[in-house]
């Protein structure tokens, strides 16, 4: 009796074995009649054309997903570059949806996820726009001006104050505005760099700077420029002999351009914990890299003059 019953228990595994063998052959044969065809169009650009259904759908986007994170995608689709996000380098964690325009009007601000307002509005200036009310400023909104202190010649490489640097910075403080000061740089290595620093330094001294000290960065279209076929290296070098030089004056330094020139021309794990000011003209910033101010807009007008200001959501 004993006997028989191991036999009849054997034959029932035997059976259960069985039918789950034929069971897995039955899914994997639908998985691969199912299988979405996957077809390398470009390995540089590593660009995939799949075939649309539920799976390739879910690759791609997961594929997209992981590149997003690690990479800065550069150009259009399927010709990127590809450009490795710095290695430790504070990310950007904002929540796009929580970035607003107040009353229909041109100011930008972000809130919490308790819709408390967590930012301020900062305009930034120079002789490019002579006469400013900045009352007017103040009242409209705008919480901080940030001051073009000078700039470095692209030709000749002297340094000059801006023409409306005095004006602009007494009117702002006397309007009760914060206040900022950039530098637009045309240095070629790091003692330059140290060079525009002390130059900015010079010129604040006597005024009261609660904002950032900005190096601004940014690609010239003029024949003659000094910096044309600058290296990385050196370029990076002066930012970074400018922010030292800044934050051993007891400021705080900052730096702007835009997100190719971040990405492309400047070495981002040297300078990726230093605050950055972001030009991107866009209604989502698209930059991985933690920012502090985001300048959105080139022309926005304030209290109904024709005066193309750049706007500024301030993330502190």
């Amino acid at each position: 009796m004993e006997k028989k019953l191991k036999i009849a228990r054997l034959l029932i595994v035997l059976f259960a074995v069985i039918a789950v063998v034929e069971l897995v052959l039955l899914i994997n044969d639908k998985i691969n009649k199912e299988k979405p065809v996957f077809v390398t169009t470009d390995v540089e650009s590593r660009a995939w054309t799949l075939v649309p259904d539920f799976e390739s759908d879910m690759i791609q986007a997961n594929y997209w997903s992981y590149v997003n994170k690690a990479y800065v995608l550069i150009g259009s689709y399927p010709d990127y570059e590809y450009y490795k996000i710095a290695v430790g380098a504070p990310r950007n964690d904002y929540d796009v949806e929580n970035f607003y325009i107040d009353d229909y009007d041109y100011l930008m601000y972000y809130h919490d996820d308790e819709a408390k307002k967590v930012s301020h509005v900062a305009v930034d200036v120079s002789s490019y726009q002579p006469e400013v009310d900045w009352e007017a400023v103040k009242e409209a909104g705008v919480d901080m001006a940030i001051i073009r202190a000078g700039y470095r010649g692209y030709g000749t490489g002297a340094i000059v104050t801006d023409d409306m640097f005095e004006n602009h910075i007494e009117g702002a403080l006397e309007a009760g505005l914060d206040i900022g000061v950039y530098f637009f740089t045309q240095a070629l290595n790091y003692d330059e760099g140290v060079e525009e620093a002390k130059y900015t330094l010079s010129l604040i001294k006597d005024y009261k700077i609660n904002g950032p000290v900005v190096i601004d960065t940014e690609e010239m279209n003029a024949d003659g420029v000094r910096t044309e076929g600058l290296s990385i290296d050196a370029r990076t070098d002066s930012i970074v002999g400018f922010c030292e030089t800044v934050k051993a004056a007891g400021y705080e330094p900052m730096i702007y351009s835009n997100r190719n020139w971040f990405v492309q021309q400047l070495d981002m794990s040297r300078i990726c914990n230093y605050k950055l000011w972001l030009a991107h003209y866009a209604n989502q910033p698209d930059f991985p890299y933690l920012y502090t101010i985001w300048q959105y807009k080139s022309d926005g007008r304030l209290y109904g003059k024709k005066i193309d200001f750049d706007l500024n959501v301030v993330m502190y």
